[in-house]
């Protein structure tokens, strides 16, 4: 556990294979002038090729980023470096990843996103996320095609619409928002996401005294259920 000197965010990362064979999520903070950035992505393509894509988003997005810059902006050129890796190595033609990434700066949340890792913030007794997941199910959810309880069970919800690499449009959603002491953001691939509700993760988080127990309480809640993804996480403690 770390913090930085001027937010006073202290941050915990977990990232585990899980039942697959690599792990192709990365996960990685860092502090820049007294800035903490998080950044988490899940890597999509066989062939080894969706760890490159999550990592190398990750490293590009972080070798650019500096006080001020326009994260769309960056996770735009990230996704011309990632097709332009695939035009060179045609080995990893069509690895994709999700992408999502925010800064804390005098508890000031700003944040972008693409795909279907999350960023929730976790307060008191309550869990708001600040993330659309883009993919075809909620698409559908969202537009009132299927029901909340025909979404679990829908055959594509695995589906992303929108991911670095990707071959077709990008959809980059960035977001703000106004922390408080107290504050847990949490950034969580959908490994994790997907097995832990959200009132899960909410109730795990009130009985968790500080970030580095609520990291514990997640990491084993992991090991109770049943796997078949990559697990990674983010929680940045604001206090």
């Amino acid at each position: 556990m770390n913090t930085s000197v001027q937010t006073m965010t202290d941050h915990n990362t977990y990232s585990d294979k899980g039942p697959r064979h690599e792990n192709q999520d990365s996960v990685e903070v860092k502090v820049f002038d007294n800035m903490l950035v998080a950044c988490i992505a899940d890597g999509v393509s066989g062939k080894e090729c969706g760890k490159k894509a999550s990592s190398l988003t990750i490293r590009f997005f972080l070798d650019h980023f500096s006080k001020g810059a326009d994260m769309t902006e960056l996770v735009k050129e990230s996704h011309a470096f990632i097709k332009r890796l695939q035009d060179e190595h045609k080995e990893c033609s069509g690895m994709a990843t999700t992408f999502t990434a925010c800064y804390v700066e005098n508890r000031i949340l700003k944040g972008v996103h693409v795909g279907d890792s999350r960023i929730c913030i976790l307060r008191g007794n309550g869990i708001k996320q600040l993330t659309q997941d883009h993919t075809e199910v909620n698409r559908l959810l969202q537009s009132g095609k299927i029901t909340f309880e025909d979404s679990h069970n829908y055959p594509r919800r695995n589906i992303l619409e929108s991911a670095v690499g990707i071959h077709k449009e990008l959809l980059v959603q960035s977001f703000e928002f106004e922390l408080r002491a107290g504050d847990r953001v949490l950034l969580t691939t959908d490994g994790v996401h997907n097995v832990i509700s959200k009132k899960e993760l909410r109730d795990l988080s009130v009985m968790s005294p500080d970030s580095d127990q609520f990291s514990k309480a997640i990491i084993k809640t992991l090991s109770y259920k049943k796997l078949s993804d990559n697990v990674s996480f983010i929680v940045l403690g604001i206090n």
